[in-house]
């Protein structure tokens, strides 16, 4: 859901003519039709996922576990500890993308999806939200293709949950704790 702001404006009349003014108004703020950029850059926050209600906690949890998948195929963890800089499950997340990626390593599977979600419960500038999670069979492989471990089957339903704090310092809720099971 796409959260529009609309200002009204009210028109007076004026009965007297005036003269138009030599200079220009500056203007008290400026205005957007959008957030500033958040996450990145060719996979940023939606809107939708920035608005502090029930809804945009919702969505903001949709984006995150996209944003797990994507970054387990890139194996870069920084956007996963920007999002979640004091998640220390985040944190753990970002490190083993990050380790997995210097070790010349990559991920096979494990893609997750969403299988169900709570109603967020808000609690001021707090979120949380309980979800079920699938997660694809998966298994770390070297640079040639071979198994690291013996990695993990498929899960079809990690009881898990996530606690949102919104941060108006960028419009946006932010990890504060993350639990997958």
């Amino acid at each position: 859901m796409l959260v529009a702001v609309v200002a009204g404006v009210v028109l007076s009349g004026c009965s007297e003519k005036q003269e138009a003014s030599d200079t220009v108004p500056t203007a008290a703020a400026e205005t957007t039709d959008s957030l500033p950029p958040l996450g990145p850059k060719d996979f940023p926050v939606p809107d939708e996922a920035r608005t502090k209600d029930a809804a945009g906690a919702e969505a903001f949890l949709r984006y995150y576990v996209e944003l797990l998948n994507r970054q387990r195929e890139l194996l870069d963890g920084q956007p996963i500890r920007a999002l979640g800089p004091d998640c220390q499950g985040c944190l753990r997340i970002a490190r083993t993308y990050d380790e997995t990626a210097a070790a010349a390593a990559r991920y096979v599977g494990g893609e997750l999806s969403l299988n169900d979600v709570t109603e967020p419960r808000l609690d001021g500038d707090e979120a949380t939200v309980g979800f079920g999670l699938r997660q694809a069979a998966v298994k770390r492989v070297d640079a040639e293709g071979q198994p690291i471990d013996d990695g993990l089957p498929e899960i079809a339903n990690i009881i898990s949950g996530i606690t949102l704090a919104y941060s108006a310092e960028v419009d946006s809720w932010l990890v504060e704790a993350l639990d997958l099971g």
